[in-house]
Order: structure tokens, then sequence, then C-alpha cells
């Protein structure tokens, strides 16, 4: 009698803390619904991601503010020369650039990357230095401010037109003109003409122009760039920019393709957490092809205008830009500028200068 007693009390216990549980998840259906979404994004989503977002929950429903850090991937394999000597054995590189001249540049997205000592290479339109019509835009002080702090500071035209449309006598003005503007007001030898656009790889003329003052271009648009030219559907084995029938390849050190961030501000209509999911998928899809191939190829360029809070087509929110640079620090990733890129005239392929 009194074991079935003992049954009945332990029966009584569990009812009431299943009671009062119930209770607690009626009064904090945020908190719950937080779990719950936690739970569930650490079964679908890549580790990365899921712990940024566990990161931030938990400042919801800890006290603590606890934050989970993923561990930074290294490839094992050895490599030799240039490559090896830049960045060791970490495969996991990235180039981050700004254009149109903005001033939030310098005044919000400078300060987030000097937290993680990060360089990124700002392509400067001459025409727009210190214009206030449209937007704020850098001054030259800003300028070379930035190159002072050991920024890349290149080449974006004189005017902000679109090459396509432009006569061979524009082009030489928009083009060499503004490698020109930029030595006059002290910014040393720029090496890198970023396209309006970036619609002009295909355009022999563009092409040939840039090749007379640059060394490089930043022209078109892909998920990662290789520096051997090799891992598009073109089917390149180098980069040479002409074949020898005298075609314009696809791939070449004239059409180094990047990503554009702005592209999802616009499309996802400056949902943070959307394109925070969009940021982490592209940085880390050169991984894979690095670690199969031994060496650094495939690197990601991630290309910004300006950092604020405005919601407009030309803006990444700047709690999201900060996020972004979080994740590079903590997750192991080398940032380069642009400049850092070099050509072997032996094998036709790109390389990262030491």
């Amino acid at each position: 009698m009194s074991n079935n007693l003992g049954h009945m009390t332990e029966i009584s216990k569990l009812s009431i803390q299943f009671q009062n549980t119930f209770k607690w998840f009626n009064h904090n259906p945020k908190i719950v619904f937080s779990i719950i979404i936690v739970l569930s994004i650490s079964f679908l989503l890549p580790n990365s991601f899921s712990s940024y977002l566990l990161a931030s929950s938990q400042k919801l429903i800890s006290p603590h503010n606890a934050i989970t850090k993923t561990n930074p991937i290294y490839n094992n394999s050895k490599t030799d020369g240039i490559l090896n000597t830049a960045i060791g054995n970490n495969t996991k590189v990235v180039i981050l650039t700004f254009g149109d001249t903005v001033k939030s540049q310098f005044t919000t997205a400078k300060p987030i990357l000097d937290e993680y000592g990060f360089k990124a290479s700002f392509f400067i339109t001459c025409g727009y230095v210190g214009d206030q019509t449209q937007m704020q835009r850098l001054n030259w002080n800003d300028i070379l401010a930035l190159q002072q702090d050991g920024q890349d500071i290149e080449s974006k035209g004189m005017t902000h037109a679109d090459l396509n449309n432009l006569s061979p006598k524009e082009l030489d003005f928009e083009i060499s003109g503004s490698k020109q503007c930029l030595e006059n007001h002290g910014i040393n030898s720029p090496n890198i003409f970023a396209v309006v656009h970036g619609d002009a790889w295909s355009n022999p003329l563009v092409v040939d122009t840039i090749s007379k003052y640059y060394g490089y271009a930043d022209n078109g648009f892909a998920n990662s760039m290789f520096l051997g030219c090799d891992g598009y559907d073109s089917k390149q084995t180098d980069c040479r920019t002409y074949t020898p029938n005298d075609m314009l390849t696809y791939a070449n050190r004239y059409s180094i393709r990047e990503t554009s961030h702005n592209s999802w501000d616009q499309s996802y209509l400056h949902n943070d957490q959307i394109i925070f999911q969009k940021f982490a998928g592209a940085v880390n899809s050169g991984i894979n092809f690095n670690n199969k191939k031994g060496v650094v190829d495939a690197i990601p360029i991630i290309a910004y205008h300006g950092i604020d809070n405005n919601g407009g087509p030309s803006s990444t929110d700047v709690s999201l830009f900060a996020a972004e640079m979080k994740y590079l620090h903590d997750n192991g990733f080398k940032v380069i500028p642009m400049s850092d890129l070099g050509y072997d005239e032996s094998t036709n392929s790109m390389n990262i200068r030491q």
C-alpha cells in the first residue's frame, strides 16, 4: 500500500512539473519560438551560419550573451613558392572591394575593417571625389588617409561612364585620364581598373585600352575568381587574354570577376538574416575547390558600395557589414586587397604576391 502511495506521489509531482512547464511555455512564446528555430536551423544549415544564428538568439534567451564560434578550416597540403609564402596553408582567402567613392566607406566601413586589420581595394571615380550633389562622397584627404593606412586605392574611371558606349578617344580619357588623375593627387601607381557595371569583359576595344595602362581589371561577375582561370565553364587552362586565333578569352586578368553585395541587398530587400546566409555561402564557395587542388586558386571577391542604414539600392546595412567582417575574422579567412594579385608570364596565370 505504501509503495502505491509513493508512486502516486511521484506521479502527482510530475504532473505538477508538467503543468508548470506548460504554463511557462504559454507565457514565453517568443523564447520558445527562438529555441525551436535555433534547433531546426542546426540540422538544416551549415555550421558556420547556424553558429551565427545561435549567437544572435543567445542574446535573447541567455543572460550571459554567450557567443559560439566555429573553428577555421586549414588545408594540410603543402604548397611551394609565392602562395605558401603569402598565406601559409590557409585556403580560405577573400578580397573585398568598394566602389563609387562613397563617404561611408571612410566614416563607417574603415573603422570596422581596422578592428580586424583587414585591407580592401577602394575604386575611385575621379569626377565623384568631393561631390555632394547626390550623396556624400570621399574627398582627397579621405582617400589619402585610406592609402596611408595601407588600404588599396585603384581606379574606376573619370566620370562613371559605361565603357561599351564610348568612342576610342572617350575610352582613353576615361581609362588613362583616371590613372593620371589619381597619381596627380598622390595615389601610388594605380594598377587595377574597375569597369562600371562589370559589363565590358567581352569587348576587345575596352580590354585593349585598359591593358595599355593597367595590369588588371575588375570586370564581370561570378561566385569566385580563379587564379588559373580554370574553374569556369569556358574550360580554360590558363589566363591568356587572347587565344592563338586572336579571340578574346572569357577569363583573363582583365576580367576579374566579383560578387555584388548590393544585388543581395536589393533582391532580399535588406533582409539581413537572409543576406548573411548568402554572404557566408559565397565566401566559403572556394574552399572545396582549393582543398582539392592543394593550393589557393578560387578567391571570392565581395563588392560593396555604401555602408549605411539608408536602405537604398547601393547600401549595405552597418550591422550586417560588421557581422560579415566578424564572420571572416572568427572563421580564419585571409582578407587581401586586389593589389596583392600578381601575374606569371611564363605560366599565364595569376598568383598572390609576397
